[in-house]
């Protein structure tokens, strides 16, 4: 039963079975913190002093849900987390529907058409002028090129 504000009603004599119903009612509000099912959030799983997730969340890292409590039985949760096989770390990104994904997991630069005009090639705090002979045999090294960043373990309600 979901939590009424009018009961009991005032003045009326509490009936424990009614009075039980409210307190469940009032628990679920409060356990679910008004987080809709399907919500995602950033959990810093491995900060210290962090409790383990309730059982209403679970870790985005793309596993079938087997929660017959759920709404979302059955269905495979997103792998936002970049864990097991194939896993791919993504960045989220606001858009009028979810579920989709883009770009890319690696890059490249290529020089074309230098000439005989050095070109600067600049890379985070360096740079580099490449003549039109050394263009051919220019790579860019395989540090990453994220942004700076704070690691967080993606979770989302189920239930």
């Amino acid at each position: 039963m979901a939590y009424d504000p009018n009961l009991p009603a005032n003045n009326s004599p509490i009936v424990s079975a009614e009075l039980r119903n409210q307190f469940t009612g009032l628990k679920a509000i409060m356990d679910a913190g008004n987080v809709p099912v399907g919500c995602v959030l950033a959990y810093l799983k491995s900060f210290t002093g962090v409790p383990a997730l309730p059982g209403s969340w679970v870790e985005c890292n793309g596993q079938v849900l087997s929660d017959a409590a759920s709404p979302l039985n059955g269905q495979t949760i997103p792998n936002l987390n970049g864990s097991g096989v194939g896993g791919i770390k993504r960045f989220l990104r606001g858009a009028t529907a979810s579920g989709a994904t883009g770009g890319a997991d690696s890059h490249s630069h290529g020089l074309d058409n230098l000439g005989n005009n050095p070109v600067t090639v600049s890379a985070g705090a360096g740079s580099q002028v490449v003549s039109a002979d050394e263009a051919s045999n220019t790579t860019t090294n395989a540090d990453s090129s994220l942004p700076s960043h704070y690691e967080v373990v993606w979770v989302m309600r189920v239930k």
